[in-house]
């Protein structure tokens, strides 16, 4: 099970200048319980979102992985459209020193701190440096095996918001609002703010990651 390690506090110096802040839930235990009540709540329209496959894939450690980073390898797959994979190294602490993505691949490299509330706590954050590459299939040298379940996704964008409804393997649903934005201090109270009024919804967030979520197979166990 991969866990997620919350650092509670402000950013430590030399963390990626942006940030993805994300707060999930699972809308069986109360609070907004559906994609139109979450876009009602941002007096959003009620358009057709955009759907997506989601599929995780076991493999070996790629050479030149940062030490102590757990390996994400997932492919995002659009309802008619093309595929996208992308390798992240997930870490407790930024990078003290330069990374880069596996060679020969094609990748693009990027990297971002999330920021998410997990459970009861406060927000916490961890740092995402990813390998994204347009393709069907992650690269033959990762020598990578795809999980045998997968999510289905539908997502919403509304005035920098993400909105999105995951279907996760064993059909339970979960909710999700995220937002990119710099790595500061005003954003993350703003971020904060906006998990205050979903907790005054009755919102509980999520104890577990996305990933967890996603890549946990009821008919692997």
């Amino acid at each position: 099970m991969l866990a997620l390690l919350l650092l509670p506090g402000p950013a430590p110096s030399g963390a990626p200048a942006m940030a993805e802040y994300a707060v999930r839930w699972d809308p069986a235990r109360g609070g907004l319980a559906s994609i139109e009540d979450v876009l009602g709540f941002f007096g959003a329209p009620e358009t057709k979102g955009e759907t997506y496959e989601v599929r995780y894939f076991d493999l070996p450690r790629p050479a030149g992985a940062p030490t102590d980073a757990t390996v994400i390898l997932r492919r995002r797959r659009k309802a008619g459209g093309a595929s996208e994979i992308r390798l992240k190294y997930r870490t407790a602490k930024p990078l003290a020193r330069g990374w880069s993505c596996p060679a020969g691949g094609g990748f693009r490299p990027s990297e971002e701190v999330d920021v998410a509330v997990v459970g009861s706590g406060p927000p916490g954050r961890f740092y995402a440096y990813s390998c994204t590459l347009s393709a069907e299939e992650p690269p033959a040298f990762l020598a990578a095996a795809p999980k045998r379940c997968a999510s289905r996704m539908s997502r919403y964008v509304f005035r920098g918001f993400k909105i999105e409804e995951w279907i996760l393997p064993g059909g339970a649903a979960e909710l999700e609002v995220s937002r990119r934005a710099p790595n500061d201090d005003g954003e993350l109270a703003r971020f904060e703010r906006l998990v205050s009024r979903l907790r005054e919804r009755g919102v509980r967030p999520s104890d577990r990651s996305k990933t967890e979520l996603g890549s946990d197979c009821p008919d692997e166990k």
